[in-house]
C-alpha cells in the first residue's frame, strides 16, 4: 500500500487549495484520484489494491456497479481483472435512446452487487448507485473506494483502501 500511497502523492492527487465539492460545500482540499486513472503504473496499482480489497471481503460478487468519472473507470477494470459483470449508473434518465438508468449489464436477483467510487465524503454517489440498483432485487452487498475522505452514514458498509490523512502525511 505504500507504493500506492507514494505514486499517489508524486501526481499531487490531492489539491490543496479552496474548492467547491460536488455536495456544493467548501473545502481547504480536494482529493482527485482521477489523475491516478491517467497514469497506467497508478492505475494497475488502484486495481490490483480495489480487487484484492473487493476478494478479501466478498469474493462471491458477482457484479460490481459505479457512476461519474471516479468510479465507472475503476469499476471497468476491477470488473474486467475478477471476470464480473458491470453496470453503469447514469446521473439521470438522458431524453434519448433506451432511457435507463443503468448501463452495461442489468442485475437480477441472483445477483450481489459491490459499489465501487473513488472517494467517499457525502456518499451521494454510493446512495445515487445503490438507489438505482434496488429495482433489480440484486443484493447490494457493500461499497469499496479508494479514499475514505467523510464519515458518511450508508445503508450498506464501506471499505476503503486509504483514508485522507495517508495521503495528506
Amino acid at each position: 500500500m505504500q507504493l500506492l500511497i507514494k505514486k499517489l502523492k508524486e501526481l499531487g492527487v490531492v489539491i490543496k487549495e479552496p474548492i467547491r465539492l460536488r455536495s456544493g460545500k467548501m473545502s481547504n482540499f480536494y482529493v482527485d484520484i482521477k489523475k491516478a486513472y491517467g497514469d497506467p503504473w497508478a492505475f494497475f496499482l488502484l486495481v490490483e489494491a480495489m480487487s484484492n480489497l473487493l476478494k478479501s471481503n466478498f469474493n462471491n460478487t458477482t457484479c460490481v456497479g459505479a457512476c461519474g468519472y471516479g468510479g465507472i473507470p475503476l469499476a471497468t477494470a476491477v470488473a474486467l481483472k475478477n471476470n464480473l459483470k458491470l453496470s453503469l449508473i447514469r446521473d439521470k434518465v438522458k431524453n434519448h435512446g433506451t432511457k435507463e438508468m443503468i448501463d452495461g449489464y442489468i442485475p437480477n436477483m441472483q445477483d450481489r452487487v459491490v459499489v465501487i467510487d473513488d472517494v467517499l465524503t457525502t456518499g451521494n454517489s454510493i446512495t445515487q448507485v445503490i438507489e438505482a440498483l434496488k429495482p433489480t432485487g440484486a443484493k447490494i452487498l457493500q461499497a469499496c473506494v479508494v479514499v475514505k475522505r467523510g464519515d458518511a452514514q450508508l445503508e450498506i458498509s464501506v471499505k476503503h483502501l486509504l483514508t485522507v490523512e495517508d495521503l495528506l502525511s
